[in-house]
């Protein structure tokens, strides 16, 4: 006769700091926390509470609690950034002289550490800062991207000269120039670098605090909890993509760069409220390769991601196109940056649509309907490169069929997501 719990029968077993650390997760995982303790309690009626505190998931999992804040907070941060910074890395460069390929070679490098993101997971996961596994790394990534943004500000002057033109056709007409002491395209390049490797480094702390979080999600519930924190991260990319443009266009660079030097410092406060348990016992490294091997040769994950791999790999982009919209059809700087901003509103509005709506229906099904409909907008594309364009501008036909685009993806990105979440 087994009345005993698992902890109570293993503790003789285990130090003691594993008992207190399950004892920990145990009080905090509980599915019936009441929200009575939440700071909303005292000022909204019970069902809004009820609402925004669901009893019936566990604490972990209700992201609005003070000690679970920083999650959504740290991927709407995400996609604030990238909304601020989308449109200033597309014209500053260009602005400071730079060419194509250098303009080209900023972007990807601002990106390029996003493909260490497995290996920023697993350092986290083997070396513990201060005890935290999360906590401290993403603690320290926000603050490395604060502070590269503020090395910009300090070291450079990101003001723009207002000229008036020689030009005898354009009477009493303006420019800007960059100041003689404008950062060098090696400086902008270097500190976008540690600007995109904090970014990128707390963004994984996030991802896998998320996923350690998805586990405790009750089967009715499971997926939403991903689903929502992305919503965040498009809504804010929604946002501040057009904001990035209007306040780029009146006020210049330097005010871009210094909300792009704050937004991360925002970021602390949540961070030190954010529940981790300290000194949490870590798995030898063997260990830990032992588990994703045999997650990785379980068919429920191998078949889907290997799927998803083939897909994106097959996936060829079209590398060229930026600089044929701008020196075949002569886009100017705020066409392509409305395309940025149209763009990244039906991104949002794809991943909305599969969290509300698709989320019913097989990612198989989505997948082939997503697949279409993608043919269909290549085939829009070539139409514009002839020249075929139905009557319409070329600026217009590119607005339906670059942005709407960006829908499919929104969509497909949620399922190729939540694929394994749902085996």
């Amino acid at each position: 006769m087994e009345e005993v719990t698992p902890l109570a029968s293993r503790q003789n077993a285990l130090s003691s700091l594993e008992v207190e650390t399950q004892e920990e997760y145990k009080v905090y995982n509980d599915t019936y926390t009441p929200n009575d303790d939440t700071f909303l309690y005292k000022f909204l009626p019970i069902e809004y509470v009820n609402k925004l505190y669901p009893t019936n998931v566990p604490r972990t999992v209700q992201l609005l609690r003070i000690e679970n804040l920083a999650v959504p907070a740290c991927y709407l941060c995400v996609g604030l950034l990238q909304g601020l910074s989308g449109p200033f890395v597309n014209v500053y460069p260009l602005f400071l002289g730079a060419t194509e390929a250098q303009q080209t070679t900023i972007s990807s490098i601002r990106s390029l550490p996003a493909s260490f993101k497995l290996g920023f997971g697993f350092f986290s996961d083997n070396v513990p800062f201060m005890g935290y596994r999360r906590k401290g790394y993403m603690f320290i990534g926000w603050a490395m991207s604060s502070f590269s943004m503020i090395a910009l500000l300090a070291l450079s002057n990101l003001d723009r000269l207002q000229i008036n033109n020689d030009d005898d056709d354009k009477d009493n007409s303006t420019s800007f120039v960059p100041p003689g002491d404008a950062p060098s395209i090696q400086m902008l390049t270097l500190t976008l670098l540690l600007f995109g490797t904090g970014f990128w480094f707390a963004d994984v702390m996030g991802d896998s605090i998320v996923a350690e979080k998805a586990k405790m999600e009750p089967a009715a519930y499971r997926g939403q909890l991903q689903s929502t924190c992305y919503a965040c991260r498009f809504f804010g990319l929604m946002i501040a993509a057009p904001v990035s443009t209007v306040l780029y266009t009146k006020f210049g660079p330097k005010l871009i760069v210094t909300l792009m030097a704050l937004l991360p410092l925002m970021m602390l406060m949540p961070i030190y409220n954010l529940f981790e348990v300290k000194n949490a016992p870590v798995k030898a490294t063997k260990e830990q390769c032992g588990e994703i091997w045999s997650t990785v040769c379980s068919r429920a994950v191998w078949q889907p991601m290997g799927f998803v791999y083939v897909y994106n790999v097959l996936q060829i982009g079209n590398a060229a196109w930026r600089e044929f919209l701008m020196s075949v059809l002569l886009f100017e700087d705020w066409q392509l940056n409305t395309l940025f901003v149209i763009a990244n509103v039906l991104l949002y509005m794809g991943v909305m649509a599969y969290k509300y709506y698709f989320i019913k229906y097989s990612w198989r099904a989505i997948y082939v309907g997503t697949t279409l409909l993608n043919a269909v907008l290549s085939l829009l594309q070539i139409l514009l490169i002839q020249g075929i364009t139905f009557g319409l501008s070329p600026f217009v036909f590119a607005l339906g069929d670059d942005v709407f685009a960006d829908f499919i993806a929104g969509v497909q990105f949620l399922v190729s997501l939540l694929a394994n979440a749902r085996n």
